[in-house]
């Protein structure tokens, strides 16, 4: 009797012991998780090896990733984990990952892609962020005709990286603001070869080459510039103006009204239409866009002007 009491005893704990097995690998086998860490061109990076730390009873797990930049973990318990991630040449990057619900059934997840950064690539974006930094810091010098402060910012900032198409284009404006058009010019130019879709340095060109006297090349400039946005106001008015001193009206009437497009109430673009519209000796169109013009100036010289210019049209046409 005793003996059989005893074997149904063992029996039970046995039981017991199987069904705490049980719980404890259905604990132990909730979640498989698996990724790939990749660098900023979405290349897998191998060898990186990953450190898996549940944050409440700090077990923990590791692995380190394939040549395809993969990685996985199979049954992992519900919990919080901290993950730390370490190669050569990149900075240690800790990620927290949450799988909190427990599962009756291993749950597959799929880990959005890890991206890493490389020390290198870090050093060089800081260096982008410095960069842009100093030119913001210098183009508001600039805006204060601080030109020699700006200058010598953006010298400091072209020494470390000569082709920062951002500070050769200030530092352009900064000779600008002191009359130095071949140094202006010499710093656009470099700016339209690094970056040859910006109008903004092909019109301060355009500038440049018109306070040196050089027609051709500032009209060139200014029609470059107009050729990349269209709706660029003063590439049209600058370049029209050169082609009425030319004495091209059509062409230069053509881009005076380009220029209206989008700046439809600018009153130097109404003014040299208007006198477009003079010389084609169609006088009340001529008065319209002038009226239009006087109305728009804030000028007293160019508001007496225009009232003295559209005062002549008006008794030629009575």
């Amino acid at each position: 009797m005793r003996r059989a009491t005893i074997e149904r005893l063992g029996m039970v704990v046995g039981i017991w012991a199987l069904i705490l097995s049980s719980a404890a690998l259905s604990q132990y086998r909730e979640y498989y998780i698996r990724g790939r860490i990749v660098d900023t061109q979405q290349q897998p990076i191998p060898g990186v090896e990953i450190q898996l730390r549940d944050v409440e009873t700090s077990r923990s797990y590791h692995m380190k990733t394939g040549k395809d930049g993969a990685f996985k973990f199979a049954g992992l318990p519900h919990g919080v984990y901290e993950a730390t991630l370490t190669k050569a040449g990149y900075p240690p990057t800790k990620i927290e990952w949450k799988f909190e619900t427990p599962q009756d059934t291993m749950q597959r997840i799929d880990i959005p892609d890890v991206v890493l950064a490389s020390q290198q690539q870090i050093q060089e974006f800081d260096q982008v962020k410095e960069a842009e930094s100093g030119v913001k810091e210098a183009a508001e010098k600039i805006r204060q005709q601080d030109f020699d402060g700006a200058i010598a910012q953006l010298k400091g900032l072209l020494d470390k990286n000569p082709k920062n198409a951002g500070a050769l284009f200030f530092l352009g404006l900064g000779h600008v603001g002191k009359r130095m058009y071949p140094e202006a010019i010499a710093a656009l130019t470099q700016v339209t070869e690094l970056s040859p879709a910006f109008p903004g340095a092909h019109l301060e060109l355009g500038v440049c080459h018109r306070q040196l006297h050089d027609m051709p090349k500032a009209l060139a400039a200014f029609e470059k510039s107009l050729e990349i946005d269209p709706s660029n106001a003063d590439g049209a008015y600058n370049a029209g103006l050169i082609l009425f001193e030319m004495n091209q009206i059509d062409a230069a009437l053509a881009h005076f009204e380009q220029g209206l497009v989008s700046r439809p109430q600018d009153p130097d673009l109404l003014e040299m239409a208007g006198r477009c519209y003079i010389h084609q000796t169609q006088l009340e169109r001529a008065v319209e866009l002038l009226e239009k013009a006087r109305a728009a100036s804030t000028e007293a010289a160019k508001v007496a002007f225009l009232d003295e210019l559209i005062a002549k049209l008006q008794a030629e046409l009575r």
